[in-house]
C-alpha cells in the first residue's frame, strides 16, 4: 500500500512508480519501478519525499476530497480516470463542480435527467451542473437568500454551455401554470446572447473581446451569409471576407456551423431590423479607408462607399462625419483648438467609434431580453449565473489579459474566503476544536494592481498625460515596484516586459499598446454626430443620461455582506481600466450579498478531440481555477470525514465481537478506532462525523485489505488441502484397483500345474453334491414358505369377512346417529317456525292494541272539541251577562228614589241574600277540597293556580266587605229600589241555575276524561308485559344457542368417538407383531395383505371426508341460525325501541289530559266566583274594571286551548308515525308477507340531491367496503337509473345521469390526493359502466347474464353515450390514481431498492468526501424493501377490498412495477457509487423480493415481472464477468432490453467495492459498443418515469341480483323504495 508513490514526468506531468527496496530515513535514492518495467534509481530530498498513491478502491471517486492522499497527483489521476475510462466529465472538488469538455454531444442533459436531479441532495446523485442548480435552488427556497453560480474557465472549456444548461434546468423546475413559457423564452434568448455576445479567438474558441480574433461576433458572419437576402439587400453587405473586423483572423468559417441557419433563430421581433441596419453599419465602418496626408494628418475621401453606406443607415451627415474622423477639439482655458490626427489615431478613432455603438447595442439587446424574462409578481430573490472567462497566460499577454487576470484574482480571493467560511463553519457544526488554516491570500497581488498608486493607478496617470507613452509608464513601475515588490518582476532578456506572480502562475505582460488600450475613448464630436442621427435607435444609444439596464434595478435590492473598498473619485476617471474597475467592484458587491456555488470548466486538449487527456493542458488549468488551492486548504485540516454509519459499515470487518456487541454504533466507532490508530492527533470525533488527517484512510484500507487478504488466504488453504486430499483419496484407490487385477492375473498364471488340475476337479465334485443339498434344502423351504402363506392367507380373509360384518353395524350405528341428528333439526325447524308464528301473533296483537288505543284517542278528541265548544258558548253567556250588568248600571241611578219605600223588604231580601252566600262559601270549600283531592298528582303544577285563585277570592272578599259598609251607609237610600229590582232579581236566579247546570255538565266531562286517562294508564302497564314477552324471546333465543353449541360439541364428541372405533376396530400393531418379517415378506409378496390395509385407509378417509363435509354442512347451517337469531335480536331491539317511544307518547297524552283537567278545574272554581260576584254586584255600588282580569284570564285560557289542541294533533301524527314504523317492523321478519322486487329504486325528482349527497359525496370508503358486495354505490345507481327508463321519462334520465357524472368528478376533486376514495371511486365507475353494459340489451354483454338479469334490462333507453363519458371519467380516475400512488411510494424506491442492504454484509459503503449523501447520515427512519412491499400490499390490499377488477389491478401492479424499475435503473445511471457487483447482487435480490410478492398475491399473469427486465440485466450485468472476448459476446447477447447507450454507462461506471475487484477496462467496453453498434434501440440514457401503459377497463359482468341487494341504513337512503 505504501510502496506506491507518483514522480514528476516532463510529458505526463506526473508519473506512477512502485518502490522495490525499502526506504531508510535519510536516504537520497529510491529504487523505483514504472509501469513499462524500467527500473529507475530516483534521487529524493529526504525532506521532501515523492507524493504517495492512493489505494485503487479510491481512485475515481466522484468527490476529490473523498481521496486519502489529496496532492496534485492525485487530482490530476482521479480526473483522467474518470473523465478517459468512466466517461464522467463532472466531478466534485469540495465546493467545487469540475467540469471537463467531452467534445462530444452527451445523453446527460434531457428532461429525464432534469427530473431526476430535482429534490434530491448534491451527495446522492453523480456530479452534475444540474445537482449544483439544484442546491442553488432549494437554498433560495429554504432559505429565501440570494444564489449566484460562478462558472469560470478558459476559453472553450465549456463555460457558456454549462451556464445555459444550469438556466435551462432554473426554467424548467420553475415552470408553472401562471409563467409557463420562461422556459421557451430563456432558452429562444440563449441564440440571440451568444450570436452577438461571443466570438471565435485564436487559442480558443470563444471569446468576448472586440479586438483581432480568429473569428468576430457571431452576428456579423451571420449578417454577411444572409446578405443575399431580399429583406437584407438595403444593408449592402457582402461575403465576411469583404469586411476589415470580419476577415482579420483569416478564418471566417467554424466548421459544422451554418451561419445563415443561425440567423433565423437569433431575431424574431419587429426590431431586429433596426439592430442589423446598426451592425451592417458597424461593418461598414471597419471598412472606411483612411489615408495619410503627411505624417501629422490623415483624411478620409468624402467619395468613399462605405461612409456613405454607413451615414445613410445611420441617418448621419457625411461630411462631418468624414472631417471628425480625422480630427478633434482640443479645449482649453482661453481657446478650442481642432487638432488633425495621424492616420494611427485615426484608425484608432474609427474602431473605437465602433466598439462604442456595438456597446451600446449589446446593452440594448441586454435589456430588451431582461425585459421580456420579466414577470408581473413580486420578486423577493435571484439566482445569479456568472459566465466569467478564466486565468489566461499565453506567449504575447496584453491588455485585455492583465484585466482578465485582475478579474480572476478578485474572485479567486473571495472563494478563498468562502472555503475558509465553510470550513470553520463545518467545525463548529460538529464541535471539532477550531485551528487556524494557513491559506493563500492574494490579496498583496491585489493591492499592486488596484491599491493607491498601483499599477492601474500609474496607468489611469499616464494615460492623462499629453505625451504619455508604454515606455514612460514601463518605466514608472520599474521605478516603483522593482525590489520593493516580490510580486512584481522584470524579465531578464526585455525591457518592454513585466512580469506579475498572480495566484496561479507568474505571467508575462507585454506594455506594448497598454495606453492606448486604456484610453479607448470616442471623441466628443463624433459622439455629437451620432446625437443627431435621424435614426432614432441610433441617437438614443448617445443621450447624456442612460437609464442603467439591470434585471435587479427595480426588483431587488442586493446588499452586501461584505465592505467593498470603492474606488477613489478622481476627474476625468474614464479610461477602461476604471471602468472596468468599478464593474469589478459591482460585481463583487452583488456576490458577496449571495451564496456562491463554483463550476470550473477545464479544457482537456487544445485539439477538441473527444476524450482526450492532455495532462499538461488539465493541471495548467486546475492550478489556475483554484481546485489545488482547494485541496491544499483541505488537506492541511482533516481531508477525510466519515459519518459513523459509514465508517461502521465499511470497517466492521475489523471490528472483534466483544466492540459488535456494543448497541451503540457510535460508541462502537471511536472504541475500534481508537485500537487501530494510536496516535490520537490524526482524528477527530465530530457529532455526526469521524475527521481523519491525510494518509489516515489509506491505513484503514491497508488493514482492511490485509485482513480480507488473510480470510481469503485461509479460504484458498482450506479449499486447497480439501481438493488435494480428495485427488489423493481418488489416486488412492486407482492404485489399489490395480494392484488387485495385476496380483489376480499373477495367481491365475502360477496355478496351472498337475495339482492344480486335481484339486480343480475335486472341487467341482463338491461343489455338485452341495449344489444338490442346497437345492433340496431350497425345495423344502419353499413347501413350508408355500403352506404358510396359504394359512395366512386364509386368516386374513377370514379376518377381512370379519371387518366387512364389523364395518356393516358401526355403519348402523352412524346411520343411527345420523337419523336422530335429522330428526333433531327437524324438530329445531319446526320450533322456529313455531316462535317465528307466535312472534308474529304477538306483533300483532301490539299493533291492534295500538289500533285500539289510536281510536280511543280520537274519541278522546272528539270530546275535547266539544268542550272548546261549549266553552266558546259559555264566554258568549258571560258577555251578554256583562251586557245585562251594564243595562242594571243604568237603571241603578233610577233605582235611588224607591230605595227608602222598599227599605223593610229589602232588608229580609238582603237576610236571605245572606244565607245565600254563605251556603256558596260552603259550597266553594267543598269544591276545593275536592279539588285537592283530585289534583293531588298534579300538586306543584296546581300551586301557583290555587295561590292566584285564593288571592282572587280575598280580593273578592274584602271588595264584598266594602260593598257591604256602602251597603250600610246607603241602606234607607236604596230601601225604595228594592221592589223595583224584585223582579230582576228572579231574572238573574235563573241564570244563575242555568250556569250551575252547565257546570254540572263541564263536570260531567271532566270525570269521563279523568277515566279515559285512567284508562291509557291502564293500557301504559300493558307495555312492560310486553317488554317481558320480548326478554322472554330474548331468553328463548339464548337457549336455542345453547342448545346449538350442546348439540355442536355433542356432535364433535361423537365424531372423535366414531374414528376412535374406526382406529380401534382393528390392531394393526397387534397383527404386525403376530407375524415376524420374513412372514410378512411371504405374506406380501402378491401385495394382497397391504392392498387390504391401504384399502381399510381408503375407506376410512372416505368415511372421514364425508363426516367432514356433515360437519361443515352443520357449521354452515349453524352459521345460519346464528345470523337468523342475530337479525331476530336486531328486530327485537328495534321493537324495544318503538315501545319505548309509544311509552314516551302516552305519558306526553296522559300529562296533557291532567293539565286540562286541572284547567277544567281552575274553569269551574271561576264560574263559582263569578257567580258570588253578580251577587255581590246586586247589594252595592258596581265596579266596571272588577271584571277586566276575569275577561283577561278567559282569553289566555283559550289561548291555552289552541295550543293544546295543536299537541294533540302533534301527538296524532307521532302515533300515526309509530303505527307505520310499527307496520314496517312487522313486514321484516314474517316470511308470509315477503315481496318480490324487481330490481328498482323508486324516488322523486327532487330527491336526486340527496341521492347524490348521501350516496357519492359524504360516502367514506372505510366501514362502507366491509361485508358488501363490490361495487354495491354503482348497483345503487343503476337501480335507480332502471327506474327513470322503467317510467320512459327522457329527462329524469338525464338528469340523473348528469348529476351522477357530476357528483363523481366533484368527490374525485375534492379527494385528489386520497387514495382509498379515488380506488374506491374507480371501482364503482367501472361496475356502473358495466352495469350500463351488461343491461344494455346488447347481446356481446348480455351472453353471461341469467334469465332473471335479463329480465332487468334497459326497455326504452340507449345508455352509449354515457358509457362513453363513463369511460372517459374513468380514465382520468385512473390516471389521477396512478400518479397518487407513484407519489406516494416514490420516495422509497430508491432507498429500498439501491440503498438499503437486503443482504446484510453484501455491499461496504465507501467515502463520500465534502458531498455526503443523506442516506449516510442517519439510517434510523431510511426506507427499506420491506417498506416498498408494505406499502404495495396495502395498495393492493385497499383495491381488493374496493372491489377493482382483477385486469385492472393488474395493470396498475404492472404500473407500479415499471416505475420501480425505471427509478431504480435511472438512479443506478447517475450513481457511479452503485454500480458494483456487490450492489447487482442487492438488487437481483430485492427483485426476487417482488417477484415473490406478485407469486403470493397470484399477479404472474400481470406482466408486471417484464417490466423489471431492464433492472434485472443491469443488475446481472454488474455481477458478470467484463474480461474476454466471450464476456462480450454473452454482454451482447444478454442484454438484450437494455440499450447500447445504458450498457456503455453501466460499463464505464463500474466501480470496485474492493482491491480484488478490477475495473472494466477501455478496450472491454469498447469491444462491446462495437457489437451494440448494429443493435438498432433509442439513444437515451434515462427511461421516461412518466410513461403510462395504455389502460383498458374489461366487461365483466355482475353476479348479483339486483332484485337481492339490500341497501345499508349507514347509506341514510331511507327515502327510497324498492318496487
Amino acid at each position: 500500500m505504501y510502496n506506491r508513490v507518483w514522480i514528476p514526468d516532463n510529458d505526463e506531468v506526473w508519473r506512477p512508480a512502485e518502490i522495490t527496496a525499502d526506504y531508510k530515513t535519510g536516504d537520497n535514492v529510491l529504487h523505483l519501478l514504472l509501469e513499462d518495467g524500467t527500473e529507475l534509481d530516483y534521487p529524493v530530498d529526504p525532506k521532501a519525499l515523492p507524493p504517495l498513491r492512493n489505494p485503487d478502491i479510491l481512485v475515481g471517486e466522484n468527490d476529490l476530497t473523498a481521496l486519502s492522499y489529496l496532492h496534485e497527483p492525485a487530482v490530476l489521476h482521479n480526473l483522467k480516470v474518470r473523465f478517459v475510462e468512466s466517461r464522467l466529465i463532472y466531478t466534485y472538488s469540495g465546493i467545487i463542480l469540475v467540469a471537463m469538455n467531452p467534445y462530444k454531444q452527451l445523453p446527460i442533459y434531457g428532461d429525464a435527467i432534469i427530473h431526476a436531479y430535482s429534490g434530491q441532495n448534491m451527495g446522492d446523485m453523480d456530479p452534475h451542473i444540474f445537482a449544483v442548480a439544484e442546491e442553488a435552488y432549494k437554498q433560495m427556497a429554504r432559505n429565501n437568500k440570494n444564489q449566484s453560480i460562478i462558472v469560470s474557465g478558459e476559453s472553450g472549456a465549456g463555460k457558456t454551455v454549462s451556464a445555459r444548461y444550469a438556466m435551462r434546468y432554473f426554467a424548467t423546475v420553475s415552470r408553472s401554470t401562471s409563467n409557463a413559457q420562461v422556459e421557451d423564452k430563456v432558452l429562444a434568448s440563449n441564440p440571440i446572447t451568444e450570436a452577438v455576445g461571443n466570438a471565435k479567438t485564436t487559442p480558443v474558441s470563444f471569446h468576448c473581446i472586440f479586438s483581432e480574433n480568429e473569428r468576430n461576433y457571431h452576428i456579423f458572419y451571420q449578417l454577411c451569409s444572409s446578405a443575399r437576402r431580399p429583406e437584407f439587400k438595403h444593408l449592402k453587405l457582402g461575403i465576411a471576407e469583404e469586411f476589415n473586423y470580419t476577415n482579420m483572423g483569416g478564418n471566417s468559417v467554424i466548421e459544422g456551423v451554418d451561419d445563415r441557419f443561425a440567423l433565423k433563430k437569433t431575431f424574431m421581433e419587429d426590431f431586429q431590423m433596426d439592430v442589423f441596419k446598426i451592425l451592417a453599419a458597424i461593418l461598414h465602418l471597419g471598412n472606411v479607408e483612411i489615408i495619410a496626408v503627411g505624417d501629422e494628418r490623415s483624411s478620409v475621401s468624402q467619395d468613399d462607399k462605405h461612409l456613405s453606406i454607413f451615414c445613410e443607415l445611420l441617418d448621419l451627415e457625411s461630411n462631418k462625419m468624414a472631417r471628425w474622423l480625422c480630427h478633434r477639439k482640443i479645449i482649453t482655458s482661453s481657446e478650442t483648438v481642432v487638432k488633425p490626427m495621424t492616420k494611427p489615431q485615426a484608425l484608432n478613432a474609427r474602431d473605437a467609434l465602433a466598439k462604442k455603438i456595438y456597446s451600446h447595442l449589446f446593452s440594448f439587446i441586454v435589456g430588451r431580453i431582461n425585459k421580456a424574462l420579466q414577470f408581473s409578481g413580486k420578486q423577493h430573490t435571484f439566482i445569479g449565473v456568472l459566465d466569467i472567462y478564466g486565468f489566461e497566460t499565453f506567449d504575447m499577454n496584453s491588455f485585455e489579459q492583465f484585466c482578465i487576470n485582475y478579474a480572476n484574482e478578485k474572485l479567486q480571493q473571495q472563494f478563498n474566503l468562502h472555503v475558509f467560511k465553510l470550513e470553520q463553519e463545518e467545525y463548529m457544526k460538529e464541535n471539532i476544536p477550531w485551528t487556524l488554516i494557513d491559506f493563500y491570500d492574494n490579496q498583496p497581488v491585489i493591492d499592486l494592481i488596484e491599491a493607491k498608486m498601483g499599477i492601474l493607478d500609474l496607468l489611469d496617470e499616464e494615460c492623462l498625460l499629453p505625451q504619455g507613452t508604454d515606455e514612460n509608464w514601463l518605466q514608472k513601475l520599474y521605478n516603483n515596484f522593482i525590489n520593493k515588490n516580490p510580486l512584481f518582476e522584470k524579465p531578464r532578456m526585455s525591457n518592454s516586459s513585466f512580469i506579475i506572480q498572480h495566484f496561479a502562475d507568474k505571467v508575462e505582460y507585454k506594455s506594448e499598446g497598454f495606453l492606448e488600450k486604456n484610453r479607448d475613448t470616442v471623441y466628443e464630436d463624433l459622439i455629437e454626430i451620432l446625437k443627431n442621427s435621424k435614426f432614432q435607435l441610433c441617437a438614443n444609444f448617445f443621450q447624456d443620461n442612460p437609464i442603467p439596464i439591470s434585471p435587479f434595478s427595480s426588483t431587488i435590492q442586493v446588499k452586501s455582506a461584505k465592505i467593498v473598498i470603492k474606488s477613489p473619485n478622481k476627474q476625468f476617471r474614464t479610461t477602461v481600466g476604471n471602468k472596468f474597475r468599478s464593474s469589478l467592484y459591482l460585481l463583487m458587491e452583488t456576490l458577496n450579498a449571495t451564496t456562491p456555488h463554483y463550476v470550473r470548466c477545464i479544457k482537456p486538449n487544445d485539439q477538441k478531440l473527444a476524450f482526450e487527456f492532455d495532462a499538461k493542458r488539465v493541471v495548467q488549468q486546475l492550478r489556475a481555477c483554484g481546485v489545488l488551492e482547494t485541496i491544499r486548504i483541505s488537506s492541511q485540516s482533516y481531508p477525510s470525514r466519515w459519518t459513523y454509519i459509514e465508517f461502521y459499515s465499511r470497517y466492521s470487518i475489523l471490528m472483534f465481537q466483544q466492540e459488535l456487541s456494543l448497541t451503540d454504533k457510535k460508541q462502537i466507532c471511536k472504541t475500534v478506532l481508537q485500537r487501530l490508530i494510536q496516535d490520537p492527533s490524526q482524528y477527530q470525533f465530530g457529532r455526526t462525523k469521524i475527521f481523519f488527517r491525510a494518509g489516515q484512510v489509506a491505513y484503514l484500507e491497508k488493514l482492511r485489505s490485509d485482513k480480507l487478504r488473510q480470510a481469503c488466504i485461509m479460504i484458498q488453504k482450506n479449499m486447497r488441502g480439501w481438493l488435494q486430499r480428495k485427488k489423493f483419496l481418488r489416486i488412492r484407490q486407482a492404485a489399489i484397483t490395480i494392484q488387485q487385477y495385476i496380483r489376480g492375473q499373477r495367481t491365475v498364471r502360477q496355478a496351472i500345474t498337475a495339482a492344480a488340475l486335481k484339486e480343480t476337479w475335486a472341487a467341482i465334485v463338491i461343489q455338485k453334491h452341495c449344489r444338490g443339498y442346497l437345492v433340496r434344502r431350497l425345495c423344502q423351504l419353499i413347501r413350508v414358505a408355500a403352506l404358510t402363506i396359504q394359512a395366512f392367507t386364509r386368516g386374513f380373509l377370514a379376518r377381512k369377512k370379519y371387518r366387512k360384518m364389523v364395518e356393516e353395524q358401526k355403519a348402523l350405528v352412524l346411520q343411527k346417529y345420523a337419523r336422530a341428528w335429522l330428526a333433531r333439526r327437524r324438530f329445531q325447524n319446526i320450533r322456529r317456525f313455531v316462535l317465528n308464528i307466535q312472534l308474529s301473533y304477538r306483533v300483532q296483537r301490539l299493533q291492534k292494541k295500538l289500533e285500539d288505543q289510536n281510536r280511543e284517542n280520537n274519541v278522546l278528541l272528539e270530546r275535547l272539541t266539544t268542550l272548546a265548544s261549549n266553552h266558546s258558548n259559555d264566554v258568549e253567556t258571560i258577555q251578554k251577562l256583562q251586557q245585562d250588568l251594564e243595562k242594571l248600571a243604568t237603571q241603578k241611578k233610577t233605582s235611588d228614589e224607591k230605595e227608602k219605600k222598599h227599605k223593610d223588604e229589602y232588608e229580609q231580601r238582603v237576610s236571605k241574600l245572606e244565607n245565600h252566600n254563605s251556603e256558596l262559601h260552603q259550597q266553594k270549600r267543598q269544591l276545593e277540597k275536592e279539588l285537592q283531592e283530585k289534583t293531588e298528582e298534579m300538586k306543584e303544577k296546581m300551586d301557583h293556580l290555587t295561590k292566584q285563585l285564593f288571592a282572587d277570592v280575598q280580593k273578592e272578599e274584602r271588595q264584598r266587605i266594602v260593598l257591604e259598609n256602602n251597603f250600610h251607609n246607603q241602606k234607607q237610600d236604596y230601601e225604595r229600589k228594592i221592589e223595583l229590582l224584585m223582579e230582576e232579581i228572579k231574572n238573574l236566579k235563573y241564570e244563575n241555575e242555568q250556569l250551575q247546570n252547565q257546570i254540572r255538565e263541564e263536570q260531567q266531562i271532566q270525570d269521563s276524561l279523568k277515566m279515559e286517562a285512567e284508562e291509557l294508564v291502564n293500557q301504559a302497564k300493558t307495555i312492560p308485559e310486553l317488554q317481558k314477552e320480548i326478554e322472554l324471546i330474548q331468553m328463548q333465543k339464548m337457549d336455542v344457542e345453547k342448545q346449538l353449541q350442546y348439540q355442536k360439541r355433542e356432535m364433535r364428541d361423537k365424531m372423535s368417538e366414531i374414528t376412535m372405533q374406526l382406529h380401534e376396530s382393528y390392531d394393526f400393531a397387534d397383527a404386525r407383531s403376530r407375524l415376524s418379517t420374513e412372514d410378512l415378506g411371504h405374506l406380501n409378496e402378491d401385495g394382497e395383505l397391504w392392498f387390504a390395509y391401504e384399502g381399510l385407509k381408503k375407506a376410512t378417509r372416505v368415511l372421514e371426508s364425508h363426516f367432514q363435509s356433515q360437519r361443515e354442512n352443520y357449521e354452515r347451517e349453524i352459521e345460519g341460525l346464528n345470523s337468523k337469531v342475530e337479525h331476530l335480536s336486531q328486530e327485537i331491539t328495534h321493537l324495544q325501541k318503538l315501545f319505548r317511544e309509544e311509552n314516551d307518547i302516552n305519558d306526553s297524552i296522559r300529562l296533557q289530559v291532567a293539565r286540562l283537567t286541572s284547567e277544567n278545574m281552575v274553569r269551574r272554581t271561576y264560574y263559582i266566583t263569578s257567580k258570588q260576584n253578580q251577587h255581590f254586584s246586586l247589594t252595592g255600588h258596581f265596579n266596571v274594571h272588577y271584571f277586566l282580569p276575569t275577561l283577561w284570564r278567559l282569553q289566555d285560557l283559550e289561548e291555552e286551548l289552541d295550543k293544546k289542541d295543536r299537541l294533540i294533533k302533534k301527538l296524532q301524527d307521532q302515533i300515526k308515525t309509530l303505527r307505520k314504523s310499527i307496520e314496517i317492523a312487522n313486514e321484516a321478519p314474517m316470511p308470509s308477507t315477503s315481496k318480490e322486487y324487481i330490481g328498482m329504486l323508486q324516488y322523486r325528482s327532487e330527491d336526486e340531491a340527496k341521492i347524490i349527497q348521501n350516496l357519492i359525496l359524504e360516502l367514506k370508503p372505510r366501514g362502507v367496503v366491509v361485508n358488501m358486495i363490490p361495487g354495491l354505490p354503482a348497483h345503487i345507481l343503476f337501480m335507480c337509473v332502471r327506474y327513470a327508463d322503467y317510467l320512459n321519462d327522457d329527462g329524469m334520465l338525464k338528469s340523473f345521469m348528469n348529476m351522477t357524472v357530476n357528483g363523481i368528478k366533484q368527490v374525485i376533486k375534492e379527494h385528489i390526493e386520497d387514495f382509498e376514495m379515488l380506488s374506491f371511486w374507480l371501482s364503482n365507475t367501472c361496475h356502473f359502466l358495466n352495469c350500463l353494459k351488461q343491461y344494455s340489451g346488447e347481446e356481446e354483454f348480455m351472453k353471461y347474464n341469467t334469465p332473471e338479469q335479463n329480465k332487468n334490462i334497459l326497455k326504452h333507453f340507449d345508455l352509449s353515450e354515457y358509457r362513453q363519458v363513463l369511460s372517459d371519467l374513468a380514465i382520468k380516475i385512473y390516471h389521477q390514481f396512478i400518479i397518487v400512488m407513484e407519489n406516494n411510494i416514490q420516495p422509497m424506491i430508491v432507498p429500498g431498492m439501491l440503498e438499503y442492504e437486503s443482504l446484510q454484509g453484501i455491499s461496504g459503503l465507501k467515502p463520500t468526501g465534502f458531498r455526503k449523501r443523506s442516506s449516510s447520515i442517519d439510517d434510523t427512519d431510511a426506507y427499506t424493501m420491506t417498506s416498498i412491499l408494505q406499502q404495495l400490499s396495502y395498495f393492493y390490499t385497499t383495491m381488493c377490498q374496493n372491489g377493482l377488477d382483477s385486469e385492472l389491478l393488474k395493470q396498475t401492479v404492472k404500473q407500479l412495477f415499471f416505475l420501480i424499475g425505471s427509478v431504480t435503473l435511472n438512479s443506478l445511471f447517475l450513481r457511479k457509487d452503485m454500480c458494483s457487483c456487490r450492489k447487482g447482487m442487492q438488487i437481483r435480490c430485492n427483485i426476487s423480493y417482488l417477484e415473490e410478492w406478485l407469486k403470493d398475491k397470484n399477479l404472474q399473469s400481470s406482466s408486471a415481472k417484464e417490466t423489471l427486465e431492464p433492472l434485472s440485466q443491469a443488475a446481472w450485468l454488474l455481477q458478470v464477468k467484463k474480461t474476454t472476448d466471450d464476456d462480450a459476446k454473452e454482454i451482447y447477447e444478454r442484454c438484450t432490453s437494455l440499450s447500447a447507450v445504458q450498457i456503455v454507462k453501466i460499463l464505464n461506471s463500474y466501480t470496485p467495492i474492493d482491491d480484488f475487484e478490477k475495473r472494466v477496462a477501455p478496450s472491454f467496453v469498447r469491444k462491446v459498443q462495437a457489437m451494440l453498434n448494429n443493435r438498432e434501440n433509442s439513444t437515451l440514457l434515462m427511461l421516461d418515469t412518466k410513461y403510462l401503459f395504455q389502460v383498458t377497463f374489461p366487461f365483466t359482468t355482475s353476479p348479483h341480483a339486483l332484485e337481492a341487494i339490500q341497501i345499508p341504513s349507514s347509506f341514510k337512503l331511507g327515502f327510497l323504495t324498492r318496487i
